[in-house]
Formats: C-alpha cells, structure tokens, sequence
C-alpha cells in the first residue's frame, strides 16, 4: 500500500524542523564521529603504544557492549523526561568523553575505560532518541523521513576518514581527538536546542522500557536478523581500511575506499526509506542484507584492486545506510506503535551486541591468521540467513496502516 505523495509532502513540510535537528544530531551521534573515524587512529595507537589491531577494536566493543545495557533506560528517561534533554545532555558528555581519548598514556585499561564513558554518555545521541520522534511526527511518510534523518551518518561517514587523516597528519593523533570530539556539542546542540521537538514527556505515567510482550516472535526475528547484520557490516566498517592494506592496497586508496562507504551510506539512507514506503519492507530489507554478503565475498576472495575495493565499500555503505532505517521502521510497523521506545530499545540490545563482536573478530582473526578471506567468507553466509529469516516476518498487521494509504 502506497501513501499518496501529497500526504508526504505535507508531512514534510510540517516537521521540517525536527527533521532538520534529528538529521544533525544523528550526524554528529555515537554511531557517526566515533564509529567512522576509529579505523584512521589504528596505525597512530599502535605506534605511539604497540598495541594489536584487535586490542584497539575492542574499545569499539566496550562501547557497543555499554550501549547494550544503557539503552533500555536510555529508553525510559526519554519516556519519562522528553528525548530533547536527554539528547542535550548526552551530546555534552559526548563530545567530554571523545576528547579525552587524546589524553591516552599507553595503558590499555584506561583506553577501555574512556570508551565505556564514551558509550554511557553517548547513548542518548542514538537513534532511540531520535526515530522517536521521527515516529511520532511521520506515518504516511516515515520511511522516507527516517532516512532523511539519517543522512547525517552518511555526510560523516563520507568527510569523517579524511577529516581525521588529515588532523592526524597536521596536528597529531592527540590533537585530532579535541578536535573532532568538540563537534557534537559544537553542531548538534544549537540544532537540537533551537529545532527539536519531541511530544510531551508522560510524567508519572509509569512507562516502561520493555516492550509489552516478550512472547511476540516477530520481535526476536528481527532482533536475531539485525544482530548479525550489525555484526558483518559494523565489522567490516571498522576493519575496511586493514583489510585494504593487508592486501597489499595503499593507505590513501584504503581511507578514499573508507570514504566510499559514507557516500553510499546516504544513498542507502534515502533509498531504503523511499522503497519502504512502496513495498514490503522485509523484502526490501532482505535485498540490501545481501550487499555486503556481495563485498565480503568480493574482499574474501582477496580482489584488492582500487576499483573492487570501491565496489565493495559502495555495497557495504549502502547497508549500512539502510540498517538504521530497516529497524525502527520495522518495529513501528509490526509492534505496537505506542511502545516503540521500549521494543527498539531490546532489538536495539541485540543490535548492538552483534556490533560489539563484529569488528573485534574480524580483527583478532586476522592477529591470528594473518588473513581475513575466511572470516570474510564466513561472514558473507551469516547475512545470507539474516535475509532469510527476515522474509518469514509476514504482511504488515492490518492495524498499523499508514495515515491515508491506499487500502
């Protein structure tokens, strides 16, 4: 069922500015300076204290494994307080917490520690916060608005890599810390001040983190599918530019490849949104989960030529655009819409626990082996049963229809 394109545009027009702060603040979130810029600081650690690859990889798991645990509350204090406070206040802490990833003095544990801060401020800055009120304020067009939202990612993902390359090599690693940790509070926090708006928080209403039934399958397959897909393509992101110099590839067409990925993760944004706006969205979904399983395949047989490197970073950016609209949008049409908070703060859970192994395994089996063609390998086949298991969601409830749709 397709909504008309009036009903869109009217949407649009009335929630420009949510639209607008959610786009910034997505953008300069957890899961975009930190998540795009950490495999340009790999080399610089491990020079200035001989750490592995997988020892740094793990402060991304820290992070993920924080967020795991956080996002329930994270969830209930946006119910509770409005998501604009709690994202005001996690924009500071993280942009805090960022920054003092420069102070670094060779001890790992203090590394680790600094990014379980980083999660536990930065949570709120997640997409919990923000599709929350993208959810509420769109139904005829919500795929398209998440998308749109989301795009912020994408324009970090495309400019953050060389950012940090370039600050690295202008002012040192410590240094290009500060600066790219002042951004989020810098940027996002007069958007979000100023346009944000979220519906009135339900004091005392006792709302409760946890969707309302546990028992719904519907629920565990989409957190079981999104779990791996984060795994693989969180994974890849973080590994993309070792991956690309294990191979023989140069460290500037390593990073441009890097860059590749952010470019394509706006692309992925807004097409992915569009088309789940037209047709079945499991179906979709299943189609962009196999675009990385394509690039893994690719880079797993060692195609490390400039072009097959291009290629793959474009098919895993793509996914990477579409996995943060493909979640929301699939809660909030096959679970109660009043408790979306809570149902994707647990699918959430399990998202990010697949992100918090992806890209530490990559790495450790590559300290191990040497290589990452199988692991690579493997990880083409995990996609390959997400995407599986996603077609078996069903037709969308006859209740939770679009505002307007055709019937």
């Amino acid at each position: 069922m397709t909504a008309p394109p009036n009903l869109v545009w009217t949407e649009l027009r009335e929630n420009w500015r949510v639209l607008t702060a959610c786009t910034v603040g997505f953008g300069m979130s957890l899961s975009g300076v930190p998540f795009y810029t950490l495999g340009v600081f790999v080399d610089p650690l491990r020079a200035a204290f001989g750490w592995s690859v997988g020892s740094i990889q793990m402060g991304l798991t820290v992070s993920y494994l924080t967020t795991m645990l956080v996002l329930p509350l994270i969830g209930w204090l946006a119910d509770r307080h409005g998501a604009r406070l709690v994202a005001l206040v996690s924009l500071t802490g993280l942009s805090l917490a960022f920054m003092a990833l420069g102070l670094q003095t060779g001890a790992l544990w203090t590394y680790y520690v600094n990014w379980f801060v980083i999660a536990l401020f930065g949570t709120g800055t997640l997409a919990i916060t923000w599709t929350r009120a993208i959810t509420h304020a769109f139904s005829a067009g919500r795929g398209l608005a998440l998308g749109l939202s989301l795009l912020g990612t994408g324009v970090t993902g495309v400019f953050g890599p060389s950012a940090a390359r370039a600050l690295i090599d202008a002012v040192g690693w410590r240094w290009a810390y500060a600066c790219l940790g002042v951004l989020p509070i810098l940027i996002a926090g007069p958007t979000t001040l100023v346009l944000f708006k979220d519906e009135s928080p339900r004091r005392g209403s006792g709302a409760k983190p946890l969707p309302a039934a546990f028992g719904d399958g519907r629920l565990w397959i989409l957190a079981a599918a999104f779990m791996v897909i984060a795994g693989v393509v969180s994974g890849s992101i973080s590994n993309l530019i070792k991956v690309l110099t294990s191979e023989g590839l140069g460290r500037a067409d390593a990073v441009l490849a890097a860059s590749v990925v952010g470019l394509f993760v706006v692309i992925g944004r807004v097409s992915c949104g569009a088309l789940m706006d037209r047709f079945w969205g499991p179906g979709v979904a299943a189609v962009f989960v196999m675009m990385p399983a394509a690039a893994c395949v690719l880079l797993g047989l060692g195609a490390a030529t400039a072009g097959a490197a291009a290629a793959s970073a474009a098919l895993i950016g793509l996914t990477a655009g579409a996995e943060f609209d493909l979640l929301p949008f699939l809660i909030s049409r096959y679970l109660p819409l009043e408790r979306f908070t809570g149902s994707l703060a647990a699918a959430s859970s399990c998202f990010y626990l697949g992100a918090a192994m992806g890209g530490p395994a990559l790495a450790a089996f590559y300290d191990h082996v040497g290589t990452y063609r199988a692991g690579l390998l493997g990880a083409a086949a995990l996609l390959t049963a997400a995407a599986g298991g996603l077609l078996f969601l069903g037709p969308y409830p006859g209740a939770e229809r679009p505002r307007g749709s055709a019937v």
